[in-house]
């Protein structure tokens, strides 16, 4: 079986699924040129062929799933699936490492990597096509996987890319302009991500109260059982008490169904308290010892290229974070002034080819939350940079002192860096884990963690 058409051969069953800029069946010429003589194709579309044999079936992705799983195997006991706008690959991995504190082997599908906690292979992108997702997930469960935590994009959900997954619990974390290059406004993208609390699996949802989609996403849940977090809104399941910041990370009281926890979490920002408090809430369903499960909060270690820190004894902190929204951006940054009792510095770019109507909300995020700023470049891929930099600057004062722009990331990192106190906070925001800068079509090796590595290393106190 297979949905690329560039795989088949004479051995291969096509499935001729619905695509996004085309369809499986527009390459039926080209699978039987490889030698493949079947294929799958939707009734509704009556296709006729001479070389190849068709099999009409009024829904050819429920086909392709059931005989994924009638004939490979069966998938990891607990499925969690996460959707949002910010959020879902923290919350993800701050999943798999709270369930592997409570002996359950887990895994990751998502930004970060795909297969067992660990062990991760590198993601081409957030939610694999249907058919690698279920041999994925299938394969996870022959290696002795428990639990698996996946990312459930707006993309995934819209292309049915996640259709037949059995999972049981689905968490909601916010919603935040992004992608609306690809789904148009506000309210598809609304759209696309309910889906996900419609799945027939579903026998659990998360919701974060403090989200003002939270009561349009529930508005799809049938008959599953609803847990709400919060970070202080008591009439939340899980919220906080007696919030206080330092360098090493959050400390407050955890409020529960159970009661309440002194918790110390060793991570950075206001919004990694609610990413934990996902977390904690998708998994209450899963295990008896809430003891247990409360207790790995304080062992949980930040998410790759999320809230990232770089450190230096004399110098500067710098934190690297995959924040490329206005709301992620934000968010960030003041997420990071509770920490610090010096500057603020933000380093960020826009990256090219992408929804140009947010350019301008980032610069005013920067501005509005950082002492100084730094405007770079951020995988421009076919677009100027330039161009890039007037849309970004298109609201904003040219008399303004308080930015200046670089187009070289590399040089923009280093004078940032050189350029704060001891004391100061420097930002760099919009790749995280990402390790290249993609120009023209071509992705150069490029990590910002390294690059602020070395401009540490130039410091002079």
């Amino acid at each position: 079986m297979e949905v690329d058409s560039r795989k088949v051969d004479e051995q291969t069953v096509f499935f001729a699924l619905p695509g996004v800029t085309s369809n499986g069946w527009d390459y039926l010429d080209k699978v039987a040129d490889l030698g493949c003589s079947v294929a799958v194709v939707p009734s509704y579309l009556d296709l006729q062929h001479n070389k190849l044999e068709l099999i009409s079936v009024a829904d050819p992705v429920k086909l392709l799933v059931t005989c994924l799983h009638r004939f490979f195997g069966h998938m990891p006991k607990n499925m969690i699936a996460v959707t949002g706008t910010n959020g879902k690959s923290s919350i993800c991995y701050y999943i798999a490492q709270l369930a592997q504190s409570i002996g359950l082997r887990s895994g990751l599908v998502g930004t970060f990597g795909v297969g067992p906690l660990g062990n991760l292979s590198e993601a081409k992108q957030t939610t694999p096509d249907i058919l690698s997702l279920h041999l994925t997930l299938m394969e996870m469960a022959k290696s002795g996987v428990d639990l698996v935590a996946f990312e459930a994009s707006s993309h995934a959900l819209d292309q049915g890319r996640i259709e037949g997954v059995p999972f049981q619990t689905a968490v909601f974390s916010n919603l935040t302009r992004d992608h609306l290059d690809y789904h148009g406004d506000m309210a598809s993208y609304a759209l696309a991500k309910q889906r996900l609390f419609s799945f027939p699996g579903v026998s659990h949802s998360v919701f974060c109260m403090d989200d003002e989609y939270a009561p349009f996403m529930a508005e799809a849940v049938g008959n599953s059982d609803c847990y709400y977090y919060s970070e202080q809104n008591s009439l939340a399941d899980f919220y906080v008490k007696d919030l206080s910041f330092a360098p090493s990370g959050c400390h407050f009281v955890l409020c529960h169904p159970e009661g309440e926890s002194r918790i110390r979490l060793p991570l950075l920002g206001r919004f990694n308290v609610q990413n934990a408090l996902a977390a904690l809430a998708s998994l209450w369903y899963e295990v008896k010892s809430k003891e247990a499960l409360i207790k790995g909060l304080s062992s949980l270690c930040g998410a790759p290229g999320r809230m990232d820190k770089v450190e230096r004894n004399n110098a500067p902190l710098v934190v690297v974070d995959f924040a490329h929204t206005s709301d992620a951006l934000k968010v960030a940054l003041q997420a990071l002034k509770v920490h610090s009792n010096g500057k603020l510095i933000c380093v960020f770019g826009c990256g090219g080819d992408r929804d140009r109507g947010k350019r301008p909300l980032m610069m005013d995020a920067a501005l509005s939350n950082a002492d100084y700023v730094w405007l770079t470049s951020d995988n421009p891929r076919t677009e100027s940079v330039g161009q890039i930099f007037s849309d970004v600057l298109i609201d904003t004062p040219p008399n303004n002192e308080l930015f200046r722009f670089e187009p070289d990331r590399r040089v923009a990192i280093q004078k940032a860096v050189l350029s704060a106190n001891q004391g100061d906070v420097v930002l760099i925001a919009g790749k995280g884990h990402e390790n290249y800068q993609d120009i023209q079509g071509v992705k150069y090796h490029f990590d910002d963690k390294e690059e602020a590595q070395k401009a540490l290393k130039m410091y002079v106190n």
